[in-house]
């Protein structure tokens, strides 16, 4: 072996021992650290996510058949990866789309992206032509083959009853 060759072995080592040595608990803290998490995020909405996410892993777990599977074509194997990256993409920009749209100042958004179109539900005791139309065009601006957004206001009991 050469000497770089040994080197980089020593390195690696020393790395994952690092990482195992930050990230394994000390015998010194005895009890283990409560970590409370809080958000203003909108139940029916983490379950609406919930739910899509579950979908598009489930899609993409299919999809990681194909491209496993010795038997596929490398036509099939192209084309379950496009998807999959495509579901990837989309998922992406859903999550940066529901931040751009809290960035407006609503408690909480929820957009879903399918190949009819957009749906977007926007937490706000109020609503406004202007408004839905500024989330319109921030959505245009990311999807921007989309012909169809629908922009719903509700208000957290209202949606609770959806």
């Amino acid at each position: 072996m050469k000497k770089n060759q040994l080197a980089l072995i020593f390195l690696t080592l020393i790395t994952m021992l690092a990482v195992w040595y930050f990230k394994s608990p000390t015998a010194e803290q005895g009890e283990e650290p409560t970590i409370i998490v809080t958000n203003n995020k909108n139940q029916v909405l983490a379950s609406m996510r919930d739910a899509i996410r579950n979908e598009r892993n489930q899609k993409i777990a299919d999809l990681n058949d194909i491209i496993a599977d010795e038997n596929a074509s490398i036509v099939s194997k192209t084309a379950a990866t496009l998807e999959k990256e495509q579901l990837s993409a989309i998922s992406e920009q859903e999550v940066v789309l529901e931040v751009k749209v809290m960035n407006l100042g609503y408690s909480d958004a929820f957009v879903h992206s399918t190949s009819t179109g957009v749906e977007v539900i926007v937490i706000s005791s109020e609503s406004s032509a202007n408004a839905a139309l500024e989330i319109i065009n921030i959505i245009h601006e990311t999807f921007d083959k989309t012909e169809s957004v629908v922009v719903n206001f509700m208000t957290a009991d209202d949606l609770k009853r959806v």
